[in-house]
């Protein structure tokens, strides 16, 4: 569009008067005239984008969307980043009938409707509430978050709480009652007394919902007149790219509407023109004509027209509404009096080329109409448009982009927009370190899988992202910082979006992972945004979030023959940013529990415990019991109360709950608890380094070397283990030289290896016969100084195949052995003399079992937890001592300044909890600044800080020097200390 209706002058925020505005056309004879007060001024907010996927649109507060007030552009992007712009202008128009007689609504270029609800039947004055209200998933501390304006009808959920929809959300409410803003041609009636309550929404998808906006229409007739034979549309002047090469074309079937491209060489996309289409995924609710049943119209007329043919007239434009011409009279399929009458102009396709389809190209315009129905005063309708952009290899593969892409938007508007939401967000720690942060999450999202039969869409939950913030503004600059993932063979993700350096759509890393495995912890000493290392003192912000992968659709992506990854949306939870400063405080953080008793098999087992919620902290003794099942119970001593029952996790690690503020992990112990033989020429057990057997010809030691035993159980399995000394075995072995693991040769060996799983040992339905690696260093086949045999992690029967791709050889037992990681290596063992120079051959008939370590209900630890402020050396509640000025001296210039301008020293350790009181005098003793900070929480544990700006109580800069700080903490106690500040040199840049 380059030939305006009218164009006001624009601001950000608009404030135009009646009088600025040109009315295009008078009305015709016999229509109602605007009547009534003119109103003065009228507030409209043009700020606001809904930009959360591969669109970028402008929202108002009074209709208009699409188009951008303030230029007088367009004011729709695709793909977003880039300068290319799919839609001119666009809004909703309505129609109907008071008395007979036709009353129209417009949201154009010069728009008909006002911000804000009605009252008493009529407009009100501006008001600053009558603005655009934004928020995003996750970010529940923004103004209108917070300032949600639920009794003007914004949606809310059961908890009063804002309903979002999608993963972005734009509310308003405007109303047509204000007579003296009917001066648009295409209206310029009385107003019909309807107030337009409109959500605008989109989801951060990848895939059909990352190229959709959907908006929602809640009318309401608050005025005092019956609205008969009533329609909405949604009216666009689209301009696709270049405006002069556009055709239109409607899908009856889907109530769709779009523009396509004449041709594949457009002016701003070039051979690859998207195609934008509008459709009507619900629109009014009718009766049918029996009692009861009511039908929801979908499109009921498609027009279009060119540039310099809009409707001048209500009554053409209600006219168009109908599905008729502007005259009023009926249109024909293909223009053809001959053909039959149809409300649907150019319904046929074009990617066929078949059927009735637009030509001559030019400035398009189009509408898409829903009605009629009737609204009685107090009536509501809910009517939901979606604007679809697809795009494909050239201009006809575009619109079949488009269509597919609606009915992907069809389906989850079907389904209510229940779709696959993110995981949760994990529950965060934060534990300050010196020159560093520990960030501990919660494994809440461990478990997340979200399956959607209708989208053929199974996203499970994938990884853990750590980030570092710009900010704490959920919109801040984000750098990862560590990404920790199952260790499933899902790696790297892509996906393919635009790319606004190249200006194509291109295939993007999205998540760079490396099957790491999953961490619940992590401490950060480097600044990854600045550079450099953490600061004490200095603030920083982190995100902890947890993503989810499409399963069902996530083809691997290779370059070159290498594989390096998947192609599949992702779904990631919000990054809420959290605060956090490294600190030199003594505050107690970390317990070692004490063991009360400890069992046989437990020779190195531990319980660490972590104080993650300060405030919750309740200074009580606890007692962690553990099981023969290898599982914890927590007990408050000090209460009597049981808080955690049959827990399982006892890596050590920080998957575990937080009860009472705390954090309890558990380590069980591994390794070799005992060795014993169990059968011989008589039996030993028990054995303790040098022990032998009762031949003396061999044996066995816990601590390795040649001639030892030296198990290694790296796998997490608490399992027993038994070696098995035969006459006549089939049992075969296979080996390798030094250096890499590859295969040699395979031979029979007279023993067996028996995993007896976990506290079994009465119990052989469990036991599974392991398979055997020897090590035969100098690849000579004999057993010599060095070789060892080696339990592999792999069930004895499943060695015989050729991890190369090879065919397996049952009878040679040949393999090519490649280590996958979980196959670890659970003992390593070597017979021999006593004489470590020679080996031999074990009896028959001999057993020795290998007794792993682990905890059992022998076992069991206590502690007390430190309640701020009762250990020496707490940042809070008794040491005054600990608060800091710094930097201290201060020389020109501190890491806490983020610009040339600032100034800024702090004293840290702060009580939070207390008021405090600076005062900073010269060593003549005036004073030069006095600061109050207040008590900001009851957390006696808080710490806080107070900044300085290095100028007086008059707001003047001090001088550099020395000076004399005195802090009173209210309750608590004072504490006086000295600051040197030295003031850069000013230089002049201009003269």
């Amino acid at each position: 569009m380059r030939c305006l209706r009218w164009l006001g002058a624009a601001s950000l925020i608009l404030t135009l008067t009646a009088s600025e505005a040109a009315a295009a056309a008078k009305p015709a004879v016999g229509q109602d005239r605007p009547t009534g007060p003119r109103r003065a001024a009228k507030t409209i907010d043009n700020t606001t984008h809904m930009d959360v996927n591969n669109i970028d649109m402008v929202v108002t507060n009074h209709g208009s969307f699409a188009y951008d007030l303030v230029t007088g552009n367009a004011g729709f992007i695709y793909p977003k980043g880039s300068t290319h712009t799919a839609v001119f202008a666009a809004g909703p128009w309505i129609g109907a009938k008071v008395g007979g007689s036709v009353r129209i609504a417009v949201g154009e270029y010069s728009q008909e409707f006002v911000p804000g609800p009605m009252a008493n039947g009529t407009f009100q004055t501006d008001n600053p509430r009558f603005k655009n209200y934004k928020i995003v998933r996750g970010n529940t501390t923004s103004f209108d978050y917070l300032n949600w304006p639920a009794d003007m009808g914004a949606p809310v959920d059961s908890t009063g709480r804002p309903a979002l929809l999608g993963d972005a959300m734009i509310w308003s409410v405007y109303n047509d009652a204000d007579p003296s803003v009917h001066n648009n041609d295409a209206g310029f009636t009385a107003p019909l007394g309807v107030e337009i309550q409109q959500t605008t929404f989109a989801f951060n998808r990848a895939g059909a919902l990352g190229n959709i906006i959907f908006v929602r229409y809640k009318m309401i007739n608050k005025g005092g007149n019956t609205l008969d034979s009533m329609f909405i549309s949604a009216w666009s002047d689209p301009d696709l790219g270049g405006f002069t090469d556009d055709l239109v074309g409607c899908d009856t079937t889907r109530s769709l509407g779009y523009i396509y491209n004449a041709t594949n060489g457009d002016a701003q996309y070039g051979s690859r023109p998207p195609a934008v289409g509008y459709d009507f995924f619900r629109g009014p609710i009718v009766p049918t004509g029996t009692p009861g049943v009511f039908d929801t119209l979908g499109m009921t007329s498609f027009n279009k027209y060119i540039n310099g043919t809009d409707p001048h007239s209500s009554q053409e434009t209600y006219n168009y509404m109908l599905g008729l011409k502007p005259d009023g009279s009926p249109v024909h399929v293909n223009d053809d009096p001959l053909q039959p009458i149809t409300k649907f102009q150019v319904p046929g396709d074009p990617v066929t080329s078949t059927g009735w389809l637009d030509s001559n190209p030019a400035d398009r315009r189009l509408m898409l109409s829903t009605g009629p129905f009737t609204m009685a005063p107090g009536d509501s309708q809910e009517v939901t448009i979606a604007i679809i952009v697809g795009q494909g290899t050239d201009r006809l593969s575009s619109i079949s982009d488009m269509k597919s892409k609606d009915d992907v938007a069809q389906v989850v508007f079907n389904l209510n927009f229940d779709i696959c939401a993110p995981p949760p967000s994990p529950t965060v720690y934060v534990q300050p370190l010196n020159k560093g942060i520990r960030l501990v999450w919660g494994s809440e999202p461990a478990g997340f899988e979200c399956i959607n039969t209708a989208l053929n869409q199974d996203f499970k939950f994938e990884g853990i992202r750590v980030w570092q913030m710009s900010s704490n503004s959920a919109d801040a600059t984000p750098t990862v910082v560590a990404t920790f993932d199952n260790p499933d063979g899902v790696t790297n993700i892509y996906s393919d979006e635009f790319n606004s350096t190249s200006g194509a759509v291109q295939r993007e890393l999205k998540v760079n992972a490396t099957d790491s495995g999953l961490q619940f912890s992590l401490d950060i000493t480097s600044d990854k945004i600045r550079g450099g290392n953490l600061i004490n003192n200095k603030e920083y912000y982190f995100a902890v979030t947890a993503y989810a992968y499409d399963a069902n659709n996530a083809p691997s992506y290779t370059v070159g023959g290498v594989p390096l990854g998947i192609v599949s949306e992702v779904l990631e939870s919000a990054r809420n940013p959290i605060r956090a400063a490294p600190k030199t405080s003594s505050a107690v953080f970390s317990l070692a529990a004490t063991p009360v008793a400890t069992g046989p098999l437990n020779p190195s087992g531990t319980v660490d415990v972590d104080q993650l919620v300060q405030s919750q902290i309740t200074g009580h003794d606890y007692i962690v019991k553990l099981n023969n099942l290898e599982q914890w119970t927590l007990i408050d001593a000090s209460a009597g109360d049981t808080l955690l029952v049959n827990q399982a996790n006892v890596s050590g690690d920080f998957e575990n709950p937080v009860v009472d503020g705390i954090m309890v992990r558990p380590t069980a112990p591994r390794g070799v608890a005992g060795i014993g033989e169990l059968r011989a020429d008589s039996t030993l057990t028990n054995m303790t380094p040098p022990s032998t057997d009762s031949t003396g010809t061999w044996h066995f030691n816990d601590f390795g070397g040649l001639g030892g035993f030296t198990p290694f159980f790296g796998h997490p399995k608490n399992h027993d283990y038994e070696i098995r000394v035969l006459a006549d075995t089939t049992n075969f072995a296979w080996t390798y030289g030094s250096g890499e693991v590859s295969f040699v040769q395979t031979f029979k060996v007279p023993f067996e290896v028996w995993d007896l799983g976990f506290n079994s040992l009465n119990d052989p339905s469990d036991d599974v016969k392991m398979s055997i690696m020897a090590r035969d260093r100098d690849l000579s086949g004999d057993w010599s100084q060095g070789d060892r045999f080696y339990i592999r992690n792999i069930p004895y029967a499943l060695v015989d195949w050729d991890t190369t791709g090879g065919a397996p050889n049952p009878v040679t037992k040949s393999t090519d052995y490649v280590p996958d990681g979980s196959d670890q290596t659970l003992g390593n063992f070597q017979p021999a003399y006593n004489n470590p120079l020679y080996t031999l051959g074990w009896p028959p008939q001999t057993t020795i079992r290998v007794l792993a370590g682990r905890f059992t209900s022998a076992d069991q630890y206590t502690f007390r937890t430190v309640k701020a402020g009762t250990a020496p050396g707490t940042v809070v509640g008794n040491d005054v001592n600990k608060i800091r000025a710094v930097p201290n001296p201060y020389y020109a210039h501190s890491q806490y300044e983020l610009t040339q301008f600032d100034r800024v020293m702090k004293f840290t350790n702060i009580p939070a909890s207390r008021r405090v009181t600076l005062r900073i005098f010269n060593l003549a003793g005036d004073l030069v600044r006095t600061i109050t900070r207040e008590a900001t929480t009851s957390d006696q544990m808080a710490n806080a800080e107070i900044q300085w700006n290095l100028n007086t109580d008059r707001n003047l800069p001090v001088a550099s020097g020395v000076y004399i700080y005195r802090i009173e903490v209210e309750g608590v106690g004072a504490k006086t200390d000295r600051l040197a500040v030295f003031i850069e040199k000013e230089r002049l840049d201009n003269f």
